[in-house]
């Protein structure tokens, strides 16, 4: 059987084969081969085994890692006090980008002001587009009407 490599460098093999893994062998002579192959995984480490630790404390998602479930238990555990000092510490650490953002936003304002701002600036048009296009019909809806013009 002949196949042609296509302009992306591709060959197909065929639905036979989809799905399956193949090792590329090429030889000095330009030879290729295409041997079958099935993988087997290799034993995973406690590092990458996060849905024991995710099991064992209980969580949903299974993508914890312990560092990680530290750290959610610590925070579980503050009190108000210590969450509000920890929120002003971390506004403290963050003013000057806190205040950036608040005047980018004096400034340009939210996307949803500056669309109701446009759209009421261009409310003529806009109701001009909507009676010229109540008036239309799709495109699909003329086609199907020629269609049915041409088989009477």
């Amino acid at each position: 059987m002949l196949k042609e490599v296509g302009a992306s460098g591709q060959i197909s093999l065929g639905k036979k084969y989809a799905g399956q893994l193949f090792e590329v062998q090429t030889a000095p002579d330009g030879t290729i081969t295409l041997m079958p192959v099935k993988v087997v995984p290799a034993p995973l480490t406690a590092q990458e085994e996060p849905a024991r630790y995710a099991a064992a404390a209980g969580t949903a998602d299974g993508w914890l890692t312990p560092e990680r479930l530290a750290r959610r238990a610590a925070a579980a555990a503050r009190s108000p006090a210590e969450m509000e000092a920890a929120r002003t510490q971390w506004e403290e650490e963050n003013k000057e980008a806190i205040e950036a953002m608040n005047q980018r936003m004096a400034n340009i304002g939210s996307t949803g002001r500056r669309i109701h701002e446009w759209s009421s600036q261009h409310a003529t048009e806009i109701d001009q587009y909507n009676a010229w296009a109540e008036q239309r019909e799709p495109y699909s809806q003329r086609v199907r009407r020629w269609r049915a013009e041409q088989q009477k």
